[in-house]
């Protein structure tokens, strides 16, 4: 018990050794965790605490699943029946996911959690018809350097469109407000570029598709966003990843990493590792 005491009060500490080592490449996803919460990187990329993943991350990784199987078939055959049985399919899978175990769910939680798994997946149609996507790839891995930066991200699904491509992320969740939507369209707009990098083609549109969004009363949460791939917004997108990974490489130096308070340390997997976000979440009197 002392040992863990140990470890945690070090943790809780705003300064840390040298961690550049670590960084093999950079991902959308830690540019945008290091850009909520230094501390935060920290805990996830270098100390490596657990971080378990909630139901809503457990569930958009079988609907991506799903989706990623259903769009590798011809076209004729994407069609809701073969969905349900490619969810049929690799649900054993999931049963056995050790992400999955530890979300303890009931049975009648566990049925809860298949239907809202469908809810997603059958939201595809919603949005498009899979018939006619002319697929290019899915789950495609991209390793590039990008402004000098090694990238690595995967992308859901790149597809021909008029001559051109248009990279589309799948979203399980609910779309974000108009104000939230260009944070949202960062990680495409980064895709867009690594793709351009790796083979000289310029993607023509980026797109994030809402899969879960069925909130009909509000007009403003649409379920597809989406945006042309213009110099200007993959200037501004690569700039912002670029000014990350400086700061990143800055805090790596000095080995300090420190703690950005606010209202998504409620949900964050390391609270009870950072006094800081637990100052914020519950102050002192």
């Amino acid at each position: 018990m002392e040992e863990t005491d140990l470890r945690t009060s070090e943790l809780q500490e705003i300064s840390h050794p040298p961690v550049m080592e670590h960084i093999s490449a950079f991902s959308p996803s830690g540019s945008a965790t290091f850009e909520q919460c230094p501390k935060q990187w920290y805990f996830k990329y270098v100390a490596k605490l657990p971080d378990p993943k909630g139901e809503d991350a457990v569930l958009g990784t079988f609907t991506h699943s799903v989706l990623e199987l259903l769009l590798q078939e011809p076209a004729d055959n994407r069609t809701k029946a073969k969905a349900k049985a490619i969810a049929r399919e690799i649900w054993p899978e999931v049963e056995n996911d050790p992400d999955f175990i530890a979300l303890s769910l009931s049975d009648v939680e566990a049925l809860e959690f298949r239907k809202r798994s469908w809810t997603a997946i059958e939201g595809l149609w919603e949005l498009e018809h899979p018939q006619s996507v002319e697929v290019a790839s899915t789950e495609l891995e991209v390793k590039v350097e990008l402004s000098s930066i090694p990238f690595r991200g995967f992308i859901d699904r790149v597809e021909r469109e008029d001559g051109g491509l248009v990279i589309t992320d799948y979203k399980s969740g609910k779309a974000p407000s108009k104000r939230f939507e260009d944070d949202k369209l960062q990680q495409v707009l980064l895709y867009a570029a690594a793709l351009e990098q790796l083979d000289g083609h310029r993607p023509k549109r980026a797109r994030l598709l809402f899969l879960n969004n069925r909130d009909k009363s509000n007009s403003q949460n649409r379920r597809v966003v989406e945006v042309e791939v213009t110099e200007k917004n993959l200037t501004q997108a690569t700039k912002k990843f670029k000014r990350n990974w400086e700061e990143l490489n800055a805090a790596c130096t000095s080995g300090t990493f420190h703690a950005k308070p606010q209202i998504l340390c409620k949900w964050c997997s390391f609270l009870q590792n950072c006094p800081q976000g637990q100052e914020w979440v519950s102050p002192s009197r």
